[in-house]
């Protein structure tokens, strides 16, 4: 019997630096399975229609990327608390009910850290942005137990309504804004959820401190200059190939039930190949 070919893709602009297609390359090959994983770059005006097109074309459904996280979350029918709580999704399916969404960036960060070791219950936070990773990020440590999650942002009034909305769902954690500057104190957990360090150059105006938790959503291939200055500093790094392995795995079980074992597991086994695969690729 042929197999069924899974056609899925990531949805976003720009997607010029974008890893996931490799990604999904590497899923195939562990779960033996066709997955047809292509790139979409959307301009915003051809978005709306943009989405019924490629449920008409088979596919199960899509990653989303920036800038569409918080536009696409308000096309959903059906949304997971993560998604719903932050107004973000990363993740979409075409379901019984619709369009059927899940925020995999917040549960991503949240394995991440929960895999290293990591205790962020009680812990005060820092994350850099105020965009959709921003809330992701914000809503994992607040389920994470974090005692405080200061949002360092440009744009204050993003941020401030972040911060209001994550406040109710995680009234323990104390939620708040703070100019886009470097703390004056040593943070117990940072994160970089701009695009600073792949879309944009430079990194987030932080000084990792030995002991602490450095997580990166962005991500390039030889790592961002967050995560280099983090292991310097004596910091433990979450890269952003690793939560990028870890979100993409959450979709492929979201859109096909795969994969069907232990999810960690597959994680760290496709992560391993992904970066043995950019590394002959140099």
């Amino acid at each position: 019997m042929q197999k069924k070919q899974l056609k899925a893709g990531l949805v976003g602009h720009p997607l010029s630096k974008s890893l996931s297609i490799k990604v999904f390359e590497v899923f195939a090959g562990l779960t033996g399975e066709e997955i047809d994983y292509a790139p979409v770059d959307c301009a915003p005006e051809d978005l709306a229609r943009t989405i019924p097109s490629l449920k008409a074309q088979g596919w199960a459904g899509f990653n989303v990327t920036i800038p569409y996280k918080r536009e696409v979350c308000a096309m959903l029918d059906l949304a997971d608390p993560a998604a719903k709580c932050c107004g973000a999704v990363n993740a979409v399916r075409f379901g019984r009910a619709g369009l059927e969404g899940l925020n995999t960036d917040a549960r991503a960060l949240l394995q991440a850290i929960e895999e290293a070791g990591f205790s962020a219950r009680g812990g005060k936070a820092v994350v850099f942005g105020s965009g959709g990773s921003a809330a992701s990020s914000g809503w994992a440590l607040g389920r994470a137990a974090a005692a405080s999650v200061t949002f360092r942002a440009r744009n204050r009034a993003a941020a401030e309504e972040l911060a209001s909305r994550l406040s109710s769902a995680f009234p323990d954690t104390l939620y708040g804004w703070a100019p886009f500057e470097a703390p004056p104190d040593a943070p117990d957990i940072l994160v970089n959820a701009t695009p600073l360090g792949m879309y944009a150059s430079g990194g987030p105006p932080a000084a990792p401190a030995r002991g602490a938790l450095c997580a990166d959503l962005a991500y390039a291939p030889g790592g961002t200059g967050f995560t280099a200055a983090a292991k310097a500093a004596g910091a433990l790094a979450i890269d952003g190939l690793s939560l990028l392995v870890r979100q993409a795995a959450l979709s492929l079980r979201f859109w096909s039930g795969l994969p069907t074992g232990d999810i960690v597991e597959f994680s760290r086994k496709a992560e391993k190949l992904f970066r043995e695969a950019l590394e002959r690729e140099g």
